[in-house]
């Protein structure tokens, strides 16, 4: 009796254990596929953090051209300030010279005026002489 309890026993845990190999073979193809799955999404993602990683050194090089751009773009932008500075100094000078010249010949043409005022006077005034 002891034999046929020990054999029931022991076929029922080879059952046991049959089931529970068929429930690990579930489960690892279970893990398996999940596995699969995060290969391929790591992959992926992978892939698309290269892709930005390009994107990215693409987008510093246009900004450090951009940079380098602006620099110019400054530098010219001051030589032409400095340029049209030395422009208006050089019109103020030409028209305070202009001012100058008309006084000059504004007082000129008024001496001229009283000159020939004056013999005008004498060439109606001929006895006076």
């Amino acid at each position: 009796m002891a034999k046929a309890m020990g054999g029931d026993l022991m076929l029922q845990m080879l059952s046991e254990l049959r089931e529970l190999q068929e429930e690990s073979k579930e489960q690892y193809a279970r893990t398996q596929k999940t596995l699969q799955v995060v290969d391929m999404k790591c992959r992926v993602l992978f892939k698309r953090s290269q892709v930005m990683a390009h994107q990215l050194r693409v987008l510093s090089q246009e900004m450090d051209a951009f940079r380098d751009n602006m620099g110019e773009f400054v530098t010219h932008l001051s030589t032409l300030a400095k340029e049209v500075d030395g422009v208006k100094l050089n019109q103020t000078k030409i028209f305070s010279q202009m001012s100058r010249a008309l006084n000059h010949l504004a007082d000129a043409q008024a001496s001229d005026r009283k000159r020939i005022d004056v013999l005008e006077e004498r060439m109606d005034d001929p006895g006076e002489n």
